[in-house]
């Protein structure tokens, strides 16, 4: 069970003697990523293979009008039992549509 401060807990277990399909990616329907917001993508990215995770890539900026700003940027990478996450970083918030009711959401440091 990992707990995330005083937010959400995620519950991770591998069943077995049964057979899995590998995984999906992020594009298609159902559950296929988790993403985490990081304050320092370096460092979080760093934990990530320290704990045995594989990056897909290395870290990239956020483009485009909604998720670009600077300093904005994510990577993907494999969890050690198969699970694609996403780290995220957004310290220029993120721009969203006029039409949404939220306009802009930026993280608070505590």
């Amino acid at each position: 069970m990992l707990s995330l401060g005083e937010s959400a807990s995620i519950e991770l277990f591998q069943y077995a003697n049964t057979a899995q399909s590998e995984p999906v990616r992020a594009s298609d329907y159902g559950l296929q990523h988790m993403a985490l917001y990081v304050d320092d993508m370096q460092e979080a990215a760093r934990h990530f293979k320290e704990a045995g995770g594989v990056l897909l890539t290395e870290p990239g900026a956020l483009t485009g009008h909604i998720e670009g700003g600077e300093g904005n940027q994510f990577v993907y990478g494999r969890a050690p039992w198969g699970m694609l996450i996403e780290l995220i970083s957004y310290p220029a918030g993120i721009q969203y549509p006029n039409h949404s009711e939220t306009k802009r959401w930026t993280p608070r440091k505590k």
